[in-house]
């Protein structure tokens, strides 16, 4: 088992063993042989928000930073399977009391997310939110803000905006930013209209060396909720808004095959996971409501329902889907999350001048010739057999579906119209 022991104050971890990991929360760089920090860039970003951050939310976010730094830190080939770990993780929060409750909700719906087992131990001793500081360049006033949208520079996150400002809402968009992510969502904020309001930073795991790193990162997208529930819980509203934009097909991510039950369908946006925050975030008195207000669209419905299609259009080209762009700064346009894309742009009759790379942007040619077709060929696989798919059945693969019978139904619907965007696009390509 993997112990990860994760604390604000470097004095107070203990010294890594070939089991045990400290990570030293919110810190700069680790100075020993198989320890690890995570957060570093976090309280200097948050300190140019001009409000109070709310204390609980604050916990909330450094809880999610010490569960990325164990996701990062543990590592998957250590694992008597390859892939699920025993993973426990001791974290000190600065309200420990308040998030007892929550242990077993947060254990399930973490091996949900990763795949693993998890063991959570919260004590004393954690970390206050900063202060708002004065002098400092990039401020992030939240005034005049009614909610918040989490904006990675993907797709479905800028229609998700760009239909909320035509609604008349001024939502904070809050971004996990690694340095790729980052520049592009920068670049892609002049499209999405004036005053647009950010806040971005990202939870930069970092290992001295000697410790290895796990790439896949499930838990990643616990961040990005708390980020935004922290923005959200601090606007000073009452009960607020984070809106999670992402279409229907994906949300669910039904398994393509039956090997992908597990370790390759991720489930970031699951409407159970997505339920089980919810009540932890109940349960601790962290006054968020979770919105995806496309779980029952399509991509393509998402691009062709998109209030502001002018906008849209300038920018459709440029935003990112690819799971695998951050480690070329290209999007590869093969991978499931790239096909569910470009099958997107054909079922809404839009000419698609992404740049892919060149093994991606001819699939015939590709599936023909090139290795590492998984994606492509579980998609042609899935695609052909979708008339004789029992799809209540397929859904329910990927786990419970906390949801009145009519959503569920609507759910389910919105994942056999994904897919049947992805059987018109393979076709387009002769592919089937």
């Amino acid at each position: 088992m993997n112990q990860i022991i994760v604390h604000p104050d470097s004095q107070a971890l203990p010294l890594p063993t070939a089991t045990r990991i400290p990570v030293h929360l919110y810190g700069g760089r680790p100075h020993l042989n198989g320890a690890g920090t995570v957060g570093g860039p976090v309280l200097n970003k948050l300190s140019r928000v001009q409000s109070a951050l709310e204390p609980v939310a604050f916990d909330f976010l450094s809880l999610s930073l010490a569960i990325t730094a164990a996701d990062t830190f543990a590592d998957r080939a250590e694992a008597p399977d390859g892939w699920a770990r025993q993973i426990k993780v001791k974290v000190a929060l600065a309200d420990p009391a308040r998030w007892q409750q929550t242990i077993p909700i947060l254990e399930r719906a973490l091996g949900f997310l990763s795949g693993d087992e998890w063991t959570l131990q919260i004590v004393r001793g954690g970390e206050r939110p900063p202060a708002p500081r004065d002098r400092v360049m990039r401020k992030v006033s939240l005034a005049g803000c009614d909610s918040v949208c989490l904006y990675s520079g993907g797709l479905d996150s800028a229609i998700g905006v760009l239909d909320l400002r035509s609604q008349g809402r001024n939502p904070v968009l809050v971004s996990h930013a690694y340095r790729l992510d980052g520049s592009r969502q920068q670049e892609l904020l002049a499209h999405l209209g004036p005053g647009v309001v950010r806040f971005a930073t990202s939870a930069s795991p970092v290992a001295y060396l000697g410790r290895g790193h796990d790439v896949q990162m499930r838990t990643r997208s616990l961040n990005f909720l708390a980020m935004g529930a922290l923005m959200a819980a601090s606007l000073g509203r009452g009960r607020t808004t984070l809106f999670v934009p992402e279409n229907g097909l994906i949300a669910i991510n039904p398994p393509l095959t039956n090997r992908r039950i597990g370790a390759l369908s991720t489930r970031t946006t699951h409407p159970y996971y997505l339920d089980q925050i919810q009540t932890v975030m109940d349960m601790v008195g962290i006054d968020v409501e979770l919105e995806n207000p496309y779980a029952q669209k399509t991509k393509g419905e998402m691009m062709m329902a998109c209030a502001s299609q002018q906008r849209l259009a300038a920018m459709a080209s440029r935003t990112v889907s690819c799971g695998k762009w951050k480690r070329k700064g290209v999007q590869c346009g093969r991978c499931v999350p790239c096909l569910i894309r470009r099958a997107s742009f054909h079922a809404a009759g839009w000419q698609d001048r992404t740049t892919y790379s060149p093994e991606g942007n001819n699939l015939l040619r590709f599936f023909n010739y090139e290795a590492g077709s998984d994606d492509l060929m579980a998609m042609m696989l899935a695609s052909e057999g979708l008339e004789d798919m029992d799809m209540d059945a397929w859904v329910a693969k990927t786990g419970p579906m906390p949801l009145a019978v009519a959503d569920r139904d609507a759910r389910v619907e919105a994942v056999y119209r994904g897919m049947i965007e992805v059987k018109d696009f393979l076709a387009s390509q002769n592919l089937i």
